[in-house]
């Protein structure tokens, strides 16, 4: 229970004249109590007062360093809040960064790789074309003196046609030294333009002895032969040459047909003959 305070009230009362005697009987008791009962709700107020501020200095005193704390702590709270907020707007602005940055990484890259592939795919078409053309360059060089080698072969068959003519009267008794030695120079100059065709490209065709080539070769005819298998060419009207690896002219050949074939008589018909013999 709380502690009750005695409040004492003092009412002085003035002692009065006789004169006024009548004064303060006109007074009424009822007054005079009011004064009496005023003066003391005065002192209680005071007192109560006095008191209240008494107690109440603790606690406002006590609610004071309270508030400071609360406020601290508030502040404290807001702070952390603050800090926090901060930390994650800058987490999130750097993620939102590092994922701009990464899609413009990856849209560079993406036009990297097109412009890369586009530049491959040039440079392989331009390496393709610069093959393409040295190929062409090669074979027209390679082919370039195709006409003329080819207007020199009739000069080769009439050296051919010249020696073999000079070979059959050098090869009779009654040969003479010149003619021989005419013989071996034309042979010698034959051999000597063979070579210096042969270094452009252009070489004679074997035919005699090989076997039929319709790519190399140009059968005139077809003989039996005993000796030589079939298919075989048997002899060479006109030599022919290759220019590389192009035939710039074939060879006219006699190809074999190999052994000829006996014809079989039917049985049948000697056993008709035999009985019209017998007829």
């Amino acid at each position: 229970m709380s502690d009750v305070k005695e409040i004492h009230i003092k009412a002085e009362i003035e002692p009065t004249a006789d004169n006024d005697s009548d004064e303060c009987e006109e007074k009424s008791f009822v007054t005079r109590m009011r004064e009496i009962a005023e003066t003391a709700l005065d002192t209680v107020k005071s007192e109560v007062k006095k008191g209240i501020e008494e107690r109440i200095a603790p606690v406002e005193e006590t609610a004071a360093n309270l508030t400071s704390t609360v406020k601290e702590e508030v502040e404290s709270i807001v702070q952390r809040v603050h800090d926090q907020y901060e930390t994650e707007r800058a987490e999130l602005f750097r993620t939102e960064i590092e994922k701009e940055v990464d899609a413009a990484v990856q849209h560079v890259h993406e036009e990297y790789k097109a412009e890369r592939d586009i530049l491959l795919r040039t440079a392989a078409e331009a390496e393709n074309t610069k093959k393409r053309m040295e190929t062409d360059y090669q074979r027209k060089l390679k082919f370039a003196n195709e006409e003329i080698l080819e207007g020199m072969v009739p000069v080769l068959d009439s050296f051919e046609a010249a020696i073999k003519s000079v070979t059959e009267k050098v090869e009779t008794d009654d040969a003479s030294s010149d003619l021989t030695t005419f013989s071996e120079g034309v042979e010698l100059v034959h051999k000597q333009l063979l070579d210096a065709l042969k270094s452009h490209g252009l070489t004679p065709i074997e035919a005699i002895g090989e076997t039929f080539d319709p790519y190399r070769h140009e059968a005139l005819m077809a003989v039996a032969s005993d000796d030589i298998a079939e298919d075989k060419v048997v002899e060479e009207f006109r030599r022919g040459y290759m220019l590389h690896t192009r035939v710039l002219r074939a060879s006219q050949v006699v190809v074999s047909q190999g052994a000829e074939k006996e014809e079989e008589v039917p049985e049948d018909s000697d056993d008709s003959a035999d009985a019209d013999d017998a007829e």
